[in-house]
């Protein structure tokens, strides 16, 4: 990876930590995710009309978005059941475990292009995601911890995480990043109308009357940080691009502690300072 590849994915790294924060910390999560989206094409839009006459509209590009909203989606879906069910910094270090499954895509769909270095930071990763889980772990065995329902929700968000990131690299390879990430928001929030139902738009009126200044910043800086992940990945490996952008985990696990006073700290430091030792290795292999 290039200096400023590097420098885009930990910018994108903060960025994304804080919005989970603020989205954690809110009374209606639903509510908050779904008037962040809405924001995010009120406020974007002026953009998407300046840089119009430069965009082209690419059938396949299209098609790539699409099924990119349909797994972002999915993503969000059970990214906000697994914070209704327990701590930000049990979910959110758990829903980015991703690098080890695009580890393996990589190493078995792109013939060599992930470096020994590169599989083994990603690896490095996902085990120091598991750490954050070893008192519970201790205490209940891996069969109570596997069916608990932050357990679960965060390892199908993963799984949603690295099979966007796949596809999400194909469709910059064929469209302008903004115009895709704009093309997949609508979608995604199209469906994520359909997911909390009728009661959306009043949801997120009372959620706007009590954190509308969160959700505007949300909704500024939640897409940017993802756009220069989009950016990144059309000089980078996938696995890499993930793989760095999990040093996140460890803004997550201190917001979580400091902000939101939740417990077992020591393990999740620990878990998070693995995956920043993972992400390091992934960058200086790529």
């Amino acid at each position: 990876m290039t200096g400023l590849a590097i420098g885009l994915v930990l910018l994108s790294a903060v960025l994304h930590a804080a919005w989970n924060f603020l989205n954690k910390g809110s009374r209606d999560r639903w509510a908050f995710f779904l008037g962040q989206g809405t924001a995010t094409l009120a406020l974007y839009a002026p953009v998407l009309v300046w840089l119009w006459p430069r965009l082209t509209l690419d059938p396949r590009g299209c098609g790539w978005a699409a099924a990119s909203a349909v797994t972002h989606a999915g993503y969000a879906f059970y990214l906000l059941k697994a914070y209704d069910a327990g701590d930000l910094s049990v979910a959110y270090p758990l829903s980015r475990t991703a690098p080890a499954l695009l580890a393996v895509w990589d190493m078995t769909m792109t013939r060599g292009q992930l470096t020994a270095g590169g599989f083994v930071g990603a690896l490095l990763a996902g085990v120091g995601a598991l750490t954050l889980q070893v008192p519970a772990l201790r205490s209940r065995g891996v069969r109570a911890v596997m069916g608990d329902h932050v357990t679960r929700y965060a390892l199908i968000t993963a799984l949603f995480i690295a099979v966007f990131t796949v596809i999400d690299k194909q469709g910059v390879a064929r469209m302008h990043p903004f115009l895709f990430l704009y093309l997949t928001g609508i979608g995604e929030t199209s469906l994520m109308v359909l997911l909390v139902g009728r009661s959306g738009p009043a949801r997120v009126a009372r959620e706007l009357r009590r954190n509308a200044r969160a959700v505007i910043f949300v909704a500024v800086i939640g897409p940017f940080s993802y756009l220069l992940i989009l950016w990144a990945l059309i000089t980078a490996p996938a696995s890499y691009v993930l793989g760095l952008r999990q040093s996140s985990i460890v803004f997550g696990v201190l917001l979580g502690h400091f902000l939101l006073g939740e417990g077992e700290t020591r393990y999740r430091l620990a878990g998070a300072a693995i995956i920043a030792c993972g992400s390091a290795l992934i960058a200086a292999a790529g």
